[in-house]
């Protein structure tokens, strides 16, 4: 029955495993439209070489996929390793994986991840590509500041580039994702697993912020509002509840911090902007602790004075001067910290969602973790 039924049901038989080229894990079926020796063809000539080559380059980027951090840090041999690593992997791309790109799929499905694909690549040689071309050869030795900056973002958008291009490609193709272990690398497992650790860190570090908010709010504008009236350090049963917040902050919060900060997928700017808070909260921390018992101890001592009859007078104008004094030098230390959570509970939401899209392949969930949203009027807004 040519062109009827018999027809269409001879297109989409099951391809055997010979003609798949791999082990018969799942059966596949093809459009209509699309013959066997068309998609052998296209296996053979363009779809799996743009699996292989996008494969390879990971394999090669991966010996510098380092955190920000460890390319900021790292010794000059290793930056001269990790600045012809990537121009290679740049070249490679350029030479090997544009040109498999150029030619249309008769699937319509792969066809458009195919221009997807070509559109992020022809993005990435305008911009980042162009930037690499700019860097002279030696740039390790001449532009080595300019050069480390430029590795924390030119590492994580070639590696994003090929990650999300294989899983777009892959997920497009007609043998689904049951043959993407014949694909995968050891490496690749690992990338997608701690892009989903960040992930959770995150939502954990977003869960663990709306307490911190609440005691925030519950807290900040009495004291700062008490502190600059009364001009006087508060009691110290008025100071324990703010004391074992700072403690809190500057220790066990600082410290999630400090760890998400050594995690691979986290980009420049992100870094940039949680390293100063990583850096400053615990350190306002202990000079507002620091602050307040030095002045507590002053003021306790110069109250003692005052039962002497001779240094009564002194020692109650000395009393109510370090009194004053202590607490106009405490207030703006206790308003910077303020500023500083309101800045990062903005910028925590931003984030988790801008990691949650970036995730290339999401292999397994993360954790649960509560994000019902916080009441109204509880969310910071960031400082001016």
């Amino acid at each position: 029955m040519p062109g009827g039924i018999g027809e269409r049901v001879l297109m989409r038989r099951r391809l055997t495993p010979a003609e798949r080229g791999v082990d018969p894990v799942d059966a596949i079926t093809l459009p209509d439209s699309v013959t066997e020796g068309m998609w052998r063809r296209e296996l053979e000539r363009w779809q799996n070489p743009r699996l292989r080559t996008l494969l390879g380059s990971l394999r090669r980027l991966d010996a510098v996929h380092e955190s920000n951090i460890a390319i900021l840090n790292c010794s000059p041999s290793r930056l001269v390793v990790m600045w012809a690593t990537v121009r290679e992997v740049a070249a490679l791309v350029r030479a090997d994986l544009a040109p498999l790109l150029a030619e249309p799929s008769p699937i319509p499905a792969l066809d458009a991840s195919r221009q997807s694909v070509a559109m992020s690549l022809g993005h990435l040689e305008a911009t980042l590509f162009a930037q690499i071309d700019g860097f002279e050869s030696d740039a390790p030795s001449r532009q080595e500041h300019e050069l480390r900056r430029f590795l924390c973002v030119a590492v994580g958008q070639i590696h994003a580039f090929l990650q999300d291009s294989f899983g777009s490609l892959m997920a497009s193709d007609p043998r689904g994702t049951h043959d993407a272990d014949y694909y995968l690398s050891k490496e690749f497992p690992r990338d997608v697993e701690e892009s989903e650790w960040l992930y959770a860190s995150v939502l954990a570090l977003d869960a663990d912020f709306r307490q911190i908010e609440r005691e925030r709010r519950r807290l900040f504008p009495d004291f700062l509002e008490r502190v600059a009236g009364n001009q006087h350090l508060p009691d110290p049963a008025e100071w324990s509840g703010m004391a074992s917040f700072l403690r809190h902050l500057g220790t066990d919060f600082a410290a999630r911090l400090r760890t998400i900060l050594l995690l691979r997928a986290i980009r420049l700017t992100e870094l940039e902007l949680l390293a100063h808070h990583a850096a400053e909260i615990p350190i306002t921390c202990r000079v507002l602790l620091e602050l307040y018992e030095s002045g507590r101890q002053a003021v306790n001592a110069l109250a003692f004075a005052r039962a002497v009859p001779t240094a009564g007078e002194v020692g109650h104008r000395m009393a109510i001067l370090v009194d004053g004094t202590l607490s106009a030098r405490l207030l703006p230390h206790a308003r910077a910290l303020d500023d500083s959570l309101r800045d990062l509970g903005a910028f925590i939401p931003i984030w988790r969602q801008g990691v949650s899209q970036r995730r290339a392949l999401a292999f397994r969930g993360p954790r649960r973790i509560d994000l019902s949203p916080i009441p109204d009027g509880e969310r910071p807004a960031p400082s001016s």
